[in-house]
């Protein structure tokens, strides 16, 4: 039997970096959920200055209406 874990192969393959995936119906609010973790739990844990803008750069944007968002 094989004792490597798994978690070990997952930050070996991801350098280190942790990624999640929100799934769910349209207009459930996962936009939001993701928006509203980030800035609560992850933004101002983020103590360089450049990676925290660059990581609020990437957040889901929104737009009412007709608004176009590139």
């Amino acid at each position: 039997m094989n004792d490597r874990s798994i978690y070990e192969d997952i930050a070996l393959r991801t350098d280190g970096d942790i990624y999640l995936g929100v799934v769910g119906p349209v207009r459930t609010g996962k936009s939001t959920f993701i928006k509203r973790f980030m800035e609560t739990l992850v933004l101002p844990n983020i103590e360089n200055v450049y990676m925290r803008e660059r990581a609020r750069d990437e957040l889901p944007q929104s737009g009412s209406g007709r608004t176009i968002m590139t």
